[in-house]
Formats: structure tokens, C-alpha cells, sequence
């Protein structure tokens, strides 16, 4: 495929995928040619699908703004492409999310998702591509989450049934607590 074949693919793709793929022709593209980052990605494409499918799977392109646009088109959950310094898998719900005790004070960290079984996923500062999940809020100063006090300043995500912590300045590090001490 080349660059003229790729243009004329996206512009056979459906409507409400399109400003997603511009947004791609965009970052891969100089005029009507391909960058040459994205030639071998192209070269072996047989559709707009398989060129995403390439970028995607391309680990060198895990922490780009283009890999995170590829990563939503295709909705697949990409956390599996990166270390958390911490998960927590099959945490049932009760309510609309997460709660994150502050003292008396309870927030609902949302999923980014109906279900009621989430998974929460700490990181360290940049240790994922933050661009591919949904933006939430920060927090700063202690609080509990999931039986551990976390204190510091924390960037809060979701992204598919998955709550994600991104350690932004840590005072020190989680701890366990005893949930009946509470």
C-alpha cells in the first residue's frame, strides 16, 4: 500500500471513524508521502486496519500520541502493554465506582465503564501512555484505596472498567491497612 492507497481507504471509512484516521493520516504523513518512521508499517498494509494494527503492535511506539490514537480506534485494552507498579484485579463495586476514603470524606474514582467488577492499576510517572486513557483528576495528600494509604499527588484515569493511578510526586510509598482500623 502507499500513501494515495491509504488516503483513498480512509476516505472509504465509515463516517464516524474518519476524524480519527485524518487525525492518524495526519501524524504518519508529510504532503503525499509517507514518514519514513511509518514506511515499513505502510508497505506491508493491505488497509487503513492493517497499518493501525502495525503501529499498534510497534513497542517503540508505545509512549506516542500516534499509539495512543491507534490504541482507541482499535478498543482494545492496551494496559497489557505496560508494568503497573501495583494491580488489583476483580474489585467488586457496589456503587457507580471506586470509593478513595480522604479522612471522612469518600470520592468515587470512576471506571469508564457499567460493569460492576473493575481493576485498579498504579503506575509509576510515566510509565504508560496517558494519552490513550480518559483524564479523570488529581489527588494530593493522603487517602485510602483498596485497604492502601496512599500519600502524595496522584493523577487519576479510566479507561475501560480500569481505574489507573499515576504517581506524579510520592510522599512515600502505599501501605497496607487494616480496613477494620478505619
Amino acid at each position: 500500500m502507499d500513501c494515495q492507497e491509504l488516503k483513498e481507504s480512509i476516505a472509504k471509512a465509515p463516517a464516524k471513524s474518519r476524524e480519527v484516521l485524518d487525525r492518524i493520516f495526519m501524524y504518519t504523513t508529510t504532503g503525499d508521502k509517507v514518514k519514513p518512521d511509518f514506511a515499513a508499517h505502510l508497505e506491508g498494509a493491505k488497509s487503513y486496519q492493517d497499518f493501525i494494527e502495525a503501529i499498534y503492535r510497534d513497542e517503540s511506539q508505545k509512549f506516542t500520541l500516534l499509539w495512543a490514537e491507534c490504541a482507541k480506534f482499535k478498543r482494545r485494552n492496551w494496559l497489557a502493554y505496560f508494568e503497573p507498579k501495583m494491580l488489583v484485579e476483580n474489585v467488586r463495586m457496589k456503587t457507580d465506582g471506586v470509593p478513595i476514603q480522604f479522612g471522612s470524606g469518600v470520592m468515587l474514582a470512576p471506571t469508564g465503564s457499567r460493569d460492576n467488577i473493575a481493576k485498579v492499576y498504579v503506575f509509576e510517572s510515566q510509565a504508560f501512555n496517558a494519552n490513550a486513557a480518559e483524564f479523570v483528576t488529581s489527588i494530593g495528600g493522603t487517602f485510602t484505596l483498596l485497604d492502601h494509604e496512599f500519600c502524595g499527588i496522584y493523577g487519576l484515569y479510566k479507561y475501560r472498567g480500569s481505574v489507573i493511578l499515576e504517581e506524579w510526586e510520592v510522599e512515600r510509598e502505599p501501605i497496607k491497612v487494616d480496613p477494620d482500623a478505619r
